[in-house]
C-alpha cells in the first residue's frame, strides 16, 4: 500500500453541522427580507417575525445541506492539546475581544457617521428610502451588513449585538483559511500554521468586535472557494450554489470587493465540469437571482437611478476615483507597505511622505488626492491592514522557499496549476483596485484580497510540511499571533486596562506632559464617541420627535437619536426655511458653529436671525482628534 505523504490530523473528518452554510443562508435572508420588507413598507419587528416563518420552512427545506463532513473535533482538540500554542494563543486573543465586545459600544467612525443612521432611517420610516441628506454614503454605499444589523435592531433596539455580526463569521475563519489554502494546493502543516495566524491579522482581530465591515468580506470570500474547492469531492449542488451565495455577499458587503469576482470566475472555470454539477434550470435560475439580489448589483442600479453613476459619485467628490493608474497603484503600493510593515504601537505617530522628493511627492498627490503615506501611535480598526506579523510571517515563508528554489531547483519548479492561475487573478484583482481606488484606508479596504494573496505567497514558496518542524519558523509564528495582543488589549475602542490607573501612573513616573495629554485625549475621545452629544441632548424636551442638525457630513450624529425609537435625527441646510422647519416639526437644532463660519457664508447670528431662533446652551466638544474642540450649539426655534 502506498503510504500517504504529509498528512495532518486536521484532515480527519465526521458528520458535523455546517455552521458556514447557516450563515450564509442567515445572510441571504436578512439582505432579501430587508428589501422585500421596504417594498411592503414594514421594516419593524412584526414584519421580520413574519419573515421568520418561510426562513424556518426553507431550512427544513434544505436541511440536508446543513450537515457536511467536517473537522471541528479535530478543530477544538488542536486548542486543547498542550503542546499546540498556535491555537491556545488565537483562542486567548479570541476570548479578550469577545470580552471587549462585551463591554463597549461599537465605535467605529463611519459606522457612527452613516452605516448605523441609515438603520435608524430606514426602521423610522419602515422602509429603505432615498435619505434627504449631504452625507451621501448613507445612500450609495452597500448595504450588506447593514441589513443584518437591521433585523437585530428591530427586534432589540440596542447596537450593543452587532458585534456579533463580526465575531460569529470571525470564528470560521481559521476552518477556511485551512480548507482554501489546502485546496490551493499548500501543505498541510503549512496550512495549519496559517489557520492560526492569519486570522490574528490587525484588520480581522480588531474589527471581530467592532461594527466595521471589511473582515466581513473576507469570510464570504473564503467560503466561496471553499464551496468551489468543495465541488471537486462531492456532486452536491449545494456547493456551486453557496458558493456563488457567498461571492454575492463579498461583494454586497463592500463594493471595493467587486474585483476579487476575477479569480473566483478563474476558479469556475478551471473546474467548470464538477462546478456545474446540477443542471436543472430552475436551480440556475434562482441561484442567479437571489445571488444577484444580495450582491451590490441593486445598489449599483438604486445609485444609477439617482445619481446617474453606478457607485453613486458621478462628479467624484469623495476624490476616491482615480483617472491615473500608475499613480494609484504606486500610491496604494506606499500605502499598503507602511501599513502592513507598521509596529503594533509606537510612541508618536510617523509620516513617511518626507522620505519622498517633493517632486515626486506632489505629483503622487495630484494622482492620488487622498494619499496618506504613514501610521499612528496604534494600529485601529479604523485603519489597520493584515499587520506586522502576518506580514513577517509571510516573508519567512517566501525566504524559506527561495532557499529550496536554490537547493533543489527541480523540486521547487512542481506547481499547482490551477492555483497559480486563481492566484494570478487575485493579484490582477489587487492591480485593477490600486489602480481605480484612490483611499487613504487601503490596507484596512483590502481586508477581503489578503487571504488569497497570502495564500499566493505560500503557493509561490512551494514548500513541504518539514519546514515546520523549524524552531525559527515556530518562533516567528507565534510571535506574529502574539503581535496582537497588544492591539486587544490596548485598543481605544475597547480598552481592556484601567485607562484612568494607567495615566496616573504614567504623570508618577515622570512621562513627557505631551505624551500624557495624547494618551488622555484619545482614549477620552473614544470613551465618549458613542454619546458625544449628550450634554447638549438631555436639554431637548422628550415630546421632541423630531431634531435637526446641521453639521459636516462626517460627523457622528448616533447620540443624537437617543434614546432609541423616541425621535428621529434630521440633516438641515442653513438654506432651508422656517416653513419647512414647521412641516419637518422640528424645533430643537445641533449646530455646528466652528464648520458653519468655516465654510458656509451665513454666520451663527444669521443663522438664528433667519430662522427665528435662540440658543440654548454651547458645548466645546472633540468628535475627531484630529479636527480638535469644536464649537456645537443647540438652538431653540421661536
Amino acid at each position: 500500500m502506498r503510504p500517504v505523504m504529509d498528512r495532518h490530523p486536521l484532515e480527519r473528518s465526521g458528520r458535523r453541522l455546517d455552521g458556514l452554510a447557516l450563515w450564509i443562508f442567515f445572510s441571504c435572508w436578512c439582505v432579501l427580507t430587508g428589501w422585500a420588507l421596504s417594498v411592503a413598507g414594514c421594516l419593524n419587528a412584526r414584519g421580520y417575525a413574519a419573515a421568520i416563518v418561510p426562513f424556518a420552512a426553507l431550512l427544513v427545506l434544505f436541511r440536508s445541506w446543513f450537515w457536511r463532513r467536517a473537522k471541528w473535533a479535530s478543530f477544538w482538540s488542536g486548542i486543547i492539546h498542550y503542546r499546540r500554542w498556535p491555537p491556545k494563543l488565537w483562542f486567548a486573543l479570541t476570548l479578550l475581544t469577545f470580552v471587549g465586545g462585551l463591554l463597549y459600544h461599537p465605535t467605529n467612525y463611519d459606522y457612527l457617521t452613516y452605516r448605523f443612521p441609515r438603520v435608524l432611517n430606514w426602521c423610522w420610516e419602515q422602509k429603505w428610502y432615498w435619505i434627504a441628506t449631504f452625507t451621501s454614503r448613507m445612500n450609495i454605499s452597500a448595504t450588506g451588513v447593514e441589513w443584518m444589523m437591521t433585523p437585530l435592531f428591530a427586534f432589540f433596539k440596542t447596537d450593543r449585538l452587532f458585534f456579533l455580526l463580526n465575531f460569529l463569521p470571525y470564528l470560521l475563519l481559521p476552518g477556511l483559511v485551512f480548507s482554501v489554502f489546502r485546496g490551493l494546493g499548500v501543505s498541510p502543516r503549512i496550512c495549519w500554521w496559517w489557520m492560526w495566524v492569519l486570522p490574528s491579522g490587525y484588520c480581522f482581530i480588531l474589527q471581530a468586535a467592532g461594527a466595521a465591515n471589511d473582515a466581513a468580506g473576507a469570510t464570504y470570500l473564503l467560503a466561496s472557494f471553499h464551496y468551489l474547492f468543495a465541488t471537486k469531492k462531492s456532486p452536491d449542488p449545494k456547493n456551486p450554489v453557496l458558493s456563488c451565495l457567498a461571492l454575492a455577499l463579498a461583494t454586497g458587503v463592500k463594493a471595493s470587493n467587486l474585483p476579487l469576482i476575477l479569480p473566483w470566475l478563474i476558479a469556475v472555470g478551471l473546474n467548470r465540469r464538477t462546478f456545474l454539477v446540477s443542471g436543472r434550470p430552475v436551480v440556475i435560475a434562482g441561484t442567479v437571482l437571489v445571488s444577484a439580489a444580495v450582491s451590490f448589483l441593486p445598489m449599483a442600479i438604486i445609485n444609477l437611478h439617482f445619481t446617474g453613476d453606478y457607485s453613486g459619485d458621478p462628479h467624484n467628490i469623495y476624490k476616491l476615483k482615480l483617472t491615473h493608474p500608475v499613480g494609484g497603484i504606486i500610491g496604494n503600493g506606499l500605502q499598503l507597505a507602511s501599513a502592513n510593515l507598521a509596529p503594533p504601537l509606537w510612541p508618536g505617530a510617523v509620516s513617511l511622505e518626507r522620505a519622498l522628493p517633493t517632486p515626486a511627492l506632489q505629483r503622487l498627490r495630484d494622482d492620488f488626492p487622498r494619499l496618506e503615506i504613514g501610521f499612528d501611535e496604534m494600529q485601529t480598526e479604523e485603519g489597520a491592514g493584515v499587520g506586522l506579523g502576518v506580514t513577517v510571517f509571510a516573508i519567512t515563508i517566501l525566504a524559506f522557499g527561495c532557499r529550496a528554489a536554490v537547493a533543489r531547483p527541480s523540486w521547487f519548479i512542481r506547481r499547482q496549476g490551477d492555483a497559480v492561475w486563481i492566484v494570478t487573478g487575485a493579484v490582477a484583482a489587487l492591480f485593477v483596485y490600486m489602480a481605480k481606488m484612490g483611499s487613504e484606508s487601503t490596507a484596512r479596504l483590502l481586508a477581503a484580497y489578503y487571504p488569497l494573496l497570502l495564500a499566493g505567497v505560500s503557493v509561490l514558496a512551494a514548500l513541504d510540511g518539514h519546514i515546520v518542524k523549524r524552531v525559527f519558523f515556530k518562533t516567528v509564528g507565534v510571535l506574529s499571533i502574539l503581535s496582537a495582543l497588544p492591539l486587544v488589549i490596548f485598543c481605544p475602542s475597547r480598552p481592556l486596562f484601567p485607562t484612568a490607573l494607567v495615566s496616573h501612573e504614567l504623570e508618577r513616573c515622570g512621562v513627557a506632559a505631551s505624551v500624557r495629554t495624547r494618551f488622555d485625549q484619545v482614549y477620552a475621545v473614544y470613551a465618549t464617541r458613542f454619546d458625544d452629544f449628550h450634554d447638549l441632548r438631555i436639554l431637548i424636551p422628550d415630546t421632541e420627535y423630531a431634531i435637526g442638525v446641521v453639521h459636516a457630513s462626517d460627523d457622528p450624529t448616533v447620540s443624537l437619536w437617543l434614546p432609541f425609537g423616541s425621535r428621529r435625527v434630521i440633516d438641515l441646510t442653513p438654506d432651508q426655511s422656517q416653513d419647512d422647519l414647521k412641516a419637518l416639526g422640528i424645533h430643537e437644532i445641533i449646530v455646528n458653529q466652528t464648520f458653519l463660519e468655516e465654510n458656509d457664508p451665513i454666520t451663527m447670528d444669521g443663522l438664528l436671525a433667519h430662522w427665528s431662533a435662540d440658543v440654548v446652551t454651547k458645548a466645546s466638544l472633540v468628535v475627531k482628534i484630529h479636527r480638535g474642540s469644536e464649537t456645537w450649539c443647540l438652538i431653540r426655534c421661536r
